[in-house]
C-alpha cells in the first residue's frame, strides 16, 4: 500500500510529529510518502531525514492572518491542488491521509481529482463558522475519516456517522523518551535554573496554549515555593510576536520575569523534560497533546487544564492532576499539591509513564493502517459494483 499523508502546514509540531513516527512504524506495511510545503519546514524535512521517511516538499501556501500569504492562497490555491493530484498520480499513490485538521483540505480535494480514495485526519474541538461551513461542502469527498480523540469526535458528532471512522490517538516514542536516559551535556540555559524545582511546559507561543493563565498560576504557586523557576520551551513565530510581547508584560506585572527562562525551539526537548519536577498544560483547546503524551513518558507528572483526551488518560491523584476551571488559583494549587509531596510526585511520575505505553507508534500506527485499509477495501468494493 502506498499512502501521501499530506499537510498544508510546514511547522513542525503535533501532527507534523505523529506524520513521521507512524510512517516510520508502517514501514513494512505501508510505503508513506510525507507531502508538505517548502515554508518553513526545514525542521519537519529534518525529522522525515532522520527517521528515514520519505517526503517531498512543493508549494503549498496555509490559510492565514498574514496578508502575503493569505493572498498567495487566493491566488495559487487551485494551480497547487491540481500539481499535488499530479503528484499523486505520478506516485502511484493508492490513499491519501489529509493532515492537519478540517481546513486543510488540499489534500482531500487532490485525492478525488486524481481519483483516489482519501482519509481526512480531524484534530479541532472548535471551528470558526466559515470554516465549518467549507468543511460541510468539502466532507462528501473524504472517503473515511480519523479523530485525533474523543472530544474530536464528539464535536464533528452525528455529522460524519455515515463515513467509516476511528479514533486515532497522537504517539510518543516512549524508548527515546526514556526517564532513565542520561545527557551529559546540558542546555545552556540551564545554568539560570541552578538547582530550584522547575515547573515546565512544552508549547508554541500561540494563545490557543493559554500561557497567561500558566505565567498567573506560577506567580501563585511562588507564594508557597519561592524558590520555583517556570521553564518555557518552544518558538515564537513571526506571526505571534505581538503575542508573545504580551506575556512578557504579563511577566512583569506579575513580578516573575526574572524567575522563568525562555528555551526558545529545540530539536530534542527530552533533556528539557528530564529537567522539570512538574510539567504543566494550560492550553485552552487540544485533541491529543503529543507533548503532554511525551512528559508522560518521561515520568513526570502534569498538571493540565481539561482538553481533548488528557482527562480520559490522566486520573488526578493517580498520573497526575486535571484541573477541570480555568482559575490561576486552582491551577497553582495542584502544582503546589506535587511540589509538596516529592514522594507522591514520583509516584504520580512512574504512572504516567506506563500510561504513555499506549501512545506507542506500533499501537497508533496498528490503529492507523486499520483504517487505511477498512476505507481502501470499501473503495475498492464500490468501485467493482
Amino acid at each position: 500500500m502506498r499512502v501521501a499523508n499530506v499537510i498544508e502546514e510546514g511547522k513542525l509540531g503535533g501532527p507534523q510529529v505523529r506524520m513521521v513516527r507512524v510512517a516510520a512504524a508502517l514501514k513494512g506495511q505501508a510505503d508513506t510518502l510525507i507531502v508538505m510545503p517548502w515554508d518553513n519546514s526545514e525542521p519537519f524535512r529534518a525529522l522525515c531525514e532522520e527517521a528515514d521517511v520519505k517526503f517531498h516538499a512543493m508549494p503549498l501556501t496555509r490559510i492565514t492572518t498574514e496578508w502575503r500569504v493569505a493572498l498567495r492562497y487566493v491566488l495559487f490555491s487551485v494551480w497547487e491542488v491540481i500539481q499535488l493530484a499530479r503528484l499523486l498520480r505520478n506516485e502511484n499513490i493508492d490513499l491519501v491521509h489529509a493532515s492537519g485538521g478540517s481546513w486543510q483540505y488540499k489534500g482531500v480535494i487532490a485525492a478525488r481529482l486524481a481519483g483516489i480514495p482519501s482519509v481526512w485526519h480531524l484534530n479541532d474541538t472548535s471551528m470558526p463558522k466559515w470554516v465549518r461551513v467549507v468543511f460541510g461542502c468539502l466532507k462528501p469527498l473524504a472517503n473515511g475519516f480519523i479523530f485525533a480523540s474523543h472530544r474530536s469526535e464528539d464535536y464533528y458528532g452525528s455529522a460524519l456517522a455515515e463515513k467509516l471512522s476511528a479514533v486515532v490517538p497522537s504517539t510518543v516514542d516512549t524508548d527515546k523518551f526514556d526517564p532513565s536516559s542520561h545527557h551529559e551535556k546540558q542546555p545552556h540555559c540551564f545554568n539560570a535554573l541552578g538547582d530550584a524545582p522547575v515547573l515546565g511546559t512544552v508549547a508554541n507561543i500561540n494563545p490557543i496554549k493559554g500561557l497567561e493563565l500558566l505565567i498567573e498560576a506560577f506567580a501563585h504557586a511562588r507564594k508557597k515555593h519561592a524558590d520555583l523557576k517556570l521553564l518555557i520551551v518552544g518558538p515564537a513565530h513571526a506571526n505571534q510576536l505581538r503575542y508573545q510581547k504580551s506575556l512578557l508584560e504579563l511577566t512583569e506585572q506579575m513580578h516573575v520575569a526574572e524567575h522563568i527562562v525562555w528555551a526558545g525551539a529545540q530539536t530534542d526537548v527530552q533533556p528539557f523534560l528530564a529537567r522539570m519536577d512538574v510539567y504543566a498544560c494550560s492550553s485552552v483547546a487540544e485533541s491529543s497533546p503529543v507533548s503532554v503524551w511525551e512528559a508522560m513518558a518521561m515520568a513526570r507528572p502534569v498538571v493540565s487544564s481539561d482538553v481533548g483526551d488528557v482527562s480520559r488518560h490522566i486520573q488526578s491523584g493517580t498520573n497526575g492532576i486535571v484541573v477541570p476551571e480555568r482559575s490561576a488559583e486552582t491551577f497553582a494549587q495542584a502544582i503546589v499539591t506535587l511540589l509538596d509531596d516529592a514522594t507522591g510526585r514520583g509516584s504520580m511520575g512512574d504512572k504516567a509513564r506506563q500510561t504513555a505505553q499506549d501512545f506507542s507508534p506500533n499501537s497508533v500506527a496498528g490503529k492507523t493502517f486499520a483504517i487505511y485499509r477498512s476505507v481502501l477495501t470499501a473503495s475498492r468494493q464500490s468501485a467493482g459494483q
